[in-house]
């Protein structure tokens, strides 16, 4: 088909459901609306909802990006000795056992002062 054939039937066609429209009553004219508003409203809520999504998971980024530069500044700024545990004091730590030494941790220290006094 050549371009003027196809706007003769693009016309003809808009013509057509022009006329069938026209001819439609009243309360499917009103049906046919509240369809229509309905459809463009669910289409809006869609893009709303879309968009909220996406600041949503935006803001999440940004939150984790900032917290990881914080987290990379204190390390670097901080000596990494002070974070550095004694193998010794790391089997004490690990160990099951170290919950009885708590439980007992005041006797432990009036123990440590009575010795010190002495």
């Amino acid at each position: 088909m050549n371009q003027d054939n196809e706007d003769k039937l693009t016309q003809n066609i808009k013509q057509t459901l022009k006329d069938s429209v026209e001819s439609l009553d009243g309360n499917t004219l009103s049906r046919i609306r509240q369809i229509r508003a309905q459809a463009i409203d669910k289409a809006i809520d869609k893009t709303v909802t879309q968009q909220s999504n996406w600041s949503v998971i935006m803001t999440g980024a940004l939150a984790t990006a900032c917290v990881m530069v914080f987290a990379i500044m204190i390390l670097l700024k901080s000596p990494i000795s002070n974070y550095a545990v004694p193998l010794d004091d790391l089997d004490l730590i690990s160990s099951s056992e170290s919950l009885e030494l708590y439980e007992d941790l005041e006797f432990y220290e009036w123990l440590e002062d009575d010795v010190l006094q002495s």
